[in-house]
């Protein structure tokens, strides 16, 4: 569902902070006019962590998916429900992930694939949500192999297959997802669909913890724990606090150090 060009034009005139530099080389020529197609995702990729180019942003977004810019749809989709999620917010956004999709966009199949399977703005359907994050995986997308597997894992598609979900798991851990390998560190330590190896566990956790994922550090701390190592027990734990595990951050009061450490 994307804008009418005259609803588009009222959003750039709406929004006088967004600065005109060089991170928005279309702004003197209107929103992408005379260019093509695909510079409407290139300024609203360089405007929409500037401040005050939210609204400039966004507009290029709805412009470039328009003119027929897939992932431009699936980018404004996914701004619009990463600020909001009322309703009306999310229909829309389902709407532009729908029409990237169509299109074999790996970024729109993806996120319907998340949408329909907790049931948010549509029907919650785990098997249709399968399809939409095979389509996605197998175009490379990491976020929704990571789905597939965790679709497998949990029973979602019939009898589970640790097996399966495993191999769709690594898959998504080695194309940078870090959930897809903090799941891939619980399949190691649990010994599911593959044999119980708390060393490769804390390898893959590792990984993921470096790379942001909260729930990597807390079980990486675990497992420290497990093996003596204290001190390196609580600077994972501490990690995890950091990044937003509430239950690491109460375990033993741990004052967050600096993630640079």
């Amino acid at each position: 569902m994307a804008l009418p060009l005259a609803a588009l034009l009222v959003l750039l005139a709406a929004a006088p902070d967004c600065p005109k530099t060089a991170k928005d080389p279309f702004f003197d020529v209107g929103p992408c006019d005379g260019k093509p197609a695909e510079a409407c995702l290139r300024a609203g990729d360089l405007l929409i962590t500037e401040a005050g180019c939210r609204d400039v942003a966004m507009a290029r977004y709805e412009l470039g998916c328009k003119r027929g810019v897939l992932r431009a749809c699936a980018k404004a989709g996914f701004r619009l429900v990463e600020s909001s999620r009322d309703p009306a917010v999310v229909k829309r956004a389902i709407a532009l992930f729908t029409r990237a999709c169509d299109g074999n966009d790996a970024l729109g199949c993806s996120n319907l694939a998340s949408f329909t399977w907790d049931g948010e703005g549509v029907p919650r359907d785990p098997k249709k949500a399968a399809q939409y994050a095979k389509k996605a995986c197998t175009a490379g997308d990491a976020f929704a192999c990571g789905t597939l597997g965790s679709l497998w894992s949990q029973g979602e598609l019939g009898k589970k297959d640790p097996a399966k979900a495993l191999g769709y798991l690594v898959k998504a851990c080695d194309g940078g997802s870090a959930s897809g390998c903090n799941q891939v560190g619980m399949a190691y330590a649990a010994g599911e669909g593959v044999k119980k190896d708390l060393e490769r566990a804390m390898t893959v956790w590792a990984k993921a913890c470096r790379d942001r994922n909260a729930s990597a550090c807390a079980n990486l701390g675990h497992a420290f724990e497990l093996k003596g190592e204290g001190e390196r027990a609580q600077k994972a734990k501490a990690r995890a606090c950091k990044l937003g595990d509430e239950a690491a951050c109460g375990e033993k009061g741990l004052p967050p150090p600096d993630l640079d450490e």
